[in-house]
């Protein structure tokens, strides 16, 4: 099978989800059809499904519409897949969201696979050496009861241990997980609450959390964690211009793949025009992240912003000075 074949596009996909859902009516599969497929999808698929001259995959009995295949429909797995998810059992990080008798059947079954890449082959630089303990039996737990607790929206008993402050018990409803790429961390997002009172929002680091036990707290309030982040974020995008230079926008575009941002390529310059959100809190990190591309990234605005990376830039151009004109210098 080639490396692109068109039974994994979207179209096909669609179609099975449509035999997978069955007995549906014309309704609901167009309503299906809207969700998982392009805009124009409902035109071109319902009515080739409903001709039994064109795809005879249905048929119709009292309204609804049967599958007409004896199993459900199931995409083979490509040996380019097999080959990645078996690179994927090397990366420690992967254990935070599989159970011991899941690993052990992909170690089985691909135990024959050649993997796509290995970890030695990932040079990472620019990155903090003290990233969480994915080896740690506790971190792990901790980590896949706050997994379990988000996908059943449930609250947890945590103790939290903040940096230079004592251990702080309370009872938080995992939302979110967010993995830094920089510091080599995962954080969640909670929503807290006492007494069925909402608390607010806290964004917790997984390493500071030392146990991780069951709750009985309840909260039936309305939770809106993305209006939260926004309205938490930086007043005004940063306004970026990145070049093609070392392709340093498909760089940049990987690095802040998980920030909200509006891009407008110019053919003529080769450059890029990114309109960048952040987090608040995150500014720092941003700040540093950007200075690392060097001349690739041009920060444009805000003002604010220009002006704490020309400060950051003349530190270090100051500290290299001094540094440097202190090793080049011989007793007098």
């Amino acid at each position: 099978m080639e490396l692109f074949s068109e039974i994994y596009g979207c179209y096909y996909e669609v179609v099975a989800e449509i035999l997978r859902a069955a007995p549906l009516n014309r309704r609901q599969m167009e309503a299906l059809v809207g969700a998982r497929g392009y805009g124009e999808s409902t035109l071109q698929l319902i009515p080739k499904l409903l001709d039994q001259n064109a795809w005879p995959l249905l048929e119709e009995r009292e309204g609804q519409f049967y599958s007409r295949l004896e199993h459900p429909p199931v995409l083979p797995v490509t040996a380019l897949e097999c080959s990645w998810l078996k690179a994927l059992l090397d990366d420690p990080r992967i254990r935070l969201f599989l159970t011991d008798e899941q690993l052990t059947h992909l170690a089985k079954a691909l135990r024959d696979v050649e993997p796509l890449y290995r970890q030695e082959d990932v040079l990472y630089f620019d990155r903090y050496l003290d990233g969480d303990d994915y080896a740690d039996p506790d971190y792990r737990r901790r980590f896949q009861a706050i997994l379990t607790a988000l996908r059943e929206r449930a609250f947890l008993r945590l103790a939290y241990a903040p940096p230079k402050s004592r251990l702080r018990l309370g009872d938080h409803r995992p939302m979110r997980l967010e993995y830094s790429a920089k510091d080599d961390k995962f954080r969640v997002y909670t929503a807290k609450a006492w007494h069925g009172a909402f608390q607010g929002y806290h964004v917790l680091n997984l390493s500071r959390i030392r146990e991780v036990g069951p709750s009985a707290e309840r909260y039936c309030g309305r939770l809106d964690l993305d209006g939260w982040r926004r309205r938490h974020r930086c007043a005004e995008p940063l306004l970026l211009c990145v070049t093609g230079e070392r392709n340093g926008i498909e760089r940049f575009m990987v690095e802040f793949s998980s920030y909200e941002k509006q891009s407008e390529y110019d053919e003529k310059t080769k450059s890029c025009t990114v309109r960048l959100w952040y987090q608040r809190d995150d500014e720092t990190e941003v700040l540093i992240r950007l200075l690392g591309f060097g001349p690739v990234i041009r920060v444009l605005g805000p003002a604010r912003f220009v002006e704490l990376m020309r400060e950051r830039v003349l530190r270090q151009a100051c500290l290299s000075a001094g540094g440097a004109g202190w090793a080049g210098a011989g007793p007098s």
